[in-house]
């Protein structure tokens, strides 16, 4: 067999080999664009390429479960030092490629979320939307029997959909916001950073999930605090391992055991899943 022969034959099996899909855009897109922002992408469909499957199956249900337990409509949080992470310090540490995946709400707004990498807040840097209307017919992901996808203009996201905001470079400074109701109008804007909000409290928890590339942020809507429970949108941050472990570099509460627990084995199971 000669060289050209070899060739060929290499280059018929790496075309026989499968490559990953590419992840498909959602089929509803909200033309909410409050305060004229532009977005930072497309919303795409949960479970639509091999990252976001991960997510959807692996981490998702287990992340709901704690969810109901520390984030539920019956939970207050009065204290968010008790919290792991400090929200308005999220300093990338390690170059990124940044997803944001929808978790679920607990509004009755149509809120609004956005982030921004050279500012805080809307009215400085760089400010894009991520997902202009953040709101689903179904409060968090059930994978159960006859759980079906739903989106319409009105309720426009299902939990697991996603966008992708690009890379960010080491020593990036994330910052989210959330503008009250901003699908319908609403002007309140609250961020991350606490000092330019308009009550001057906290608005956002987050917490960094050991062993995963994952963030979850949850805000609070309601100037002055509203009922304190943090989950009238919550989401993922996925910036990679390296990042999430230079965060979480100080030792967790005891709040976020649980968490830990369902991480880990949210992990092994994906684990054994490759293995065979």
């Amino acid at each position: 067999m000669n060289h050209m022969t070899r060739c060929a034959i290499l280059g018929l099996l790496l075309l026989a080999l499968p490559t990953p899909s590419p992840a498909k855009e959602s089929p509803i897109q909200s033309f909410a664009r409050p305060f004229g922002l532009d977005i930072a992408g497309p919303v795409m469909r949960a479970a639509s390429d091999e990252r976001s499957t991960l997510f959807q199956t692996d981490v998702l249900p287990s992340m709901n479960a704690w969810i109901n337990t520390n984030l539920g409509e019956n939970v207050t949080i009065n204290d968010t030092t008790s919290i792991a992470l400090d929200p308005s310090n999220l300093a990338i540490s390690t170059e990124s490629e940044a997803r944001i995946y929808f978790v679920g709400e607990g509004a009755g707004y149509k809120n609004t979320l956005g982030y921004n990498t050279e500012g805080s807040g809307i009215s400085s840097g760089d400010p894009q939307l991520i997902f202009p209307d953040a709101t689903s017919r179904i409060s968090s992901y059930d994978p159960g029997p006859g759980s079906s996808e739903s989106r319409s203009r009105w309720y426009p996201l299902y939990p697991g959909d996603f966008v992708d905001i690009g890379n960010l470079e080491a020593n990036t400074q994330l910052d989210f916001f959330l503008i009250a109701n901003g699908a319908r109008g609403g002007t309140m804007t609250y961020s991350t950073d606490t000092s330019i909000n308009p009550d001057g409290i906290d608005h956002v928890v987050a917490y960094a999930m050991p062993s995963s590339p994952y963030l979850l942020v949850g805000f609070e809507d309601l100037y002055g605090g509203g009922d304190r429970d943090f989950n009238d949108l919550l989401f993922a941050v996925d910036i990679g391992t390296a990042n999430v472990a230079a965060l979480a570099s100080v030792p967790e509460p005891a709040t976020l055991l649980t968490l830990v627990s369902f991480l880990i084995i949210a992990f092994t199971v994906h684990r054994k899943k490759q293995a065979a």
